[in-house]
């Protein structure tokens, strides 16, 4: 956790800074009609209106990890106050803290805390700034300056890690606007990273410059096309700079009380900034769901590939949400992984339990990684209040360790 509150750190390109004022007086007063479900905005605030939410989430962790003496056990209490302000009917203004409680913390490593004897748990305790920012909108444009979160498509390649206690956030300028027949354009720069470890993590804060930007295409209602284009440099972290481009295409459609969808993903990526590591890997991402009624059915094949050693990277990712629910491929290894994997599932207004099985391997070479058992329910009580129990099972061949992660959640909203 970010342990100082802090102050924004959003330095703009020179060459931006003298453009904005223009940028705002050309906006124009009506944006295009068609703009992709994807890219949907919710409604600016008006002068004086406001809006104040808490948000309570205490979540008891549990990890087995083979190698290590001990077993890790994190109870810990996540406290968000978020206030949104209208100031005119363009201008607008929000502010988020966070104040992790750590209610035992003496069983697991934080990262930084030297507990190196227990499994990782990445919710240190401690207060942060999580967002501050000011936004304008006017039409189908909006421009939002100052720390935010930053959550781009599935999050495959830029999220918020909302899994963890303290979010990933960016001190960044993000720009979202309508072209017209069906293209939308978003772009974000960012010079600084504020990752769920904490500032007393020498790999909390990432600085650089970073630079963000998806055109969508909706080729129609339901279908969906996406080019992105992702140059990340980082100053603490050199090895992670990358160069990514990109295509995605999702499908969706229904016959009855049957609904689908498919979706495919394409893309290539080198080194960037600083990096000493020459290397160009690809990425290829296929995968399919079938709904009927409350069931659902899944299957998923995603590879991220090795060139030179060098696995493909995605270091601004919610990687929770990919590989197994178990974190063991957050950094991608040097042969790169391959997931084919199958999921299940039984969804209600007031409950959603679902199941998913991974089979890994190294995307060259072919080495067996292991296998994934992913379970996971949760309970929603009104609108208010929810409870998650979730469990992981790695299961280790030729990589790393087996571990075992279980999780019990309460969260509350008001």
């Amino acid at each position: 956790m970010k342990l100082s509150v802090r102050p924004p750190a959003i330095l703009l390109p020179l060459k931006l800074v003298p453009l904005l004022p223009l940028l705002l007086i050309a906006l124009p007063a009506h944006a295009a009609s068609a703009t992709p479900a994807a890219a949907a905005k919710p409604p600016a605030l008006k002068a004086g209106q406001n809006n104040l939410n808490w948000l309570f989430r205490y979540r008891a962790e549990y990890v087995d990890q083979d190698g290590l003496p001990e077993q890790a056990l994190a109870n810990t209490l996540l406290t968000r106050l978020s206030a949104q302000q209208g100031i005119s009917d363009k201008w607008s203004a929000g502010v988020e803290f966070d104040y992790v409680a750590a209610l035992d913390d003496s069983r697991y490593n934080n990262s930084f805390n030297g507990k190196a004897q227990y499994p990782l748990i990445a919710d240190p305790a401690g207060s942060d700034l999580n967002q501050a920012y000011v936004q304008y909108q006017r039409g189908g444009h909006q421009l939002k300056i100052g720390r935010q979160k930053l959550a781009l498509g599935n999050e495959r390649f830029v999220g918020g890690v909302s899994w963890r206690q303290n979010e990933q956030t960016f001190d960044a300028l993000r720009y979202q606007t309508a072209l017209g027949s069906g293209l939308t354009l978003d772009y974000s720069f960012s010079n600084r990273v504020n990752r769920v470890f904490g500032s007393k993590s020498p790999q909390g804060d990432w600085r650089g410059d970073i630079h963000l930007l998806d055109v969508n295409y909706a080729i129609s209602a339901a279908q969906q096309l996406k080019f992105y284009s992702y140059n990340m440099d980082f100053r603490e972290a050199p090895v992670q700079s990358n160069r990514t481009l990109g295509l995605d295409y999702q499908h969706s459609g229904k016959a009855g009380a049957l609904n689908w969808q498919w979706a495919g993903a394409l893309a290539t990526q080198q080194e960037s900034g600083d990096n000493p590591r020459s290397y160009r890997a690809s990425y290829q991402n296929l995968e399919a769901q079938l709904s009927y009624q409350a069931y659902l059915f899944g299957a998923g094949y995603e590879k991220l590939g090795s060139d030179n050693g060098v696995g493909f990277s995605t270091p601004l990712a919610t990687l929770h949400k990919f590989q197994g629910y178990a974190d063991k491929f957050l950094t991608t290894p040097a042969n790169g992984v391959q997931d084919l994997q199958l999921k299940a599932g039984y969804i209600k207004p007031d409950w959603d339990l679902q199941l998913q099985y991974h089979w890994l391997t190294a995307a060259t070479g072919g080495a067996d990684y292991g296998n994934e058992l992913n379970v996971s329910l949760q309970l929603k009580f009104g609108p208010r209040y929810a409870v998650l129990v979730k469990a992981a099972q790695y299961d280790a061949r030729h990589y790393l360790t087996d571990t075992n992660k279980y999780w019990l959640q309460w969260l509350a909203r008001y």
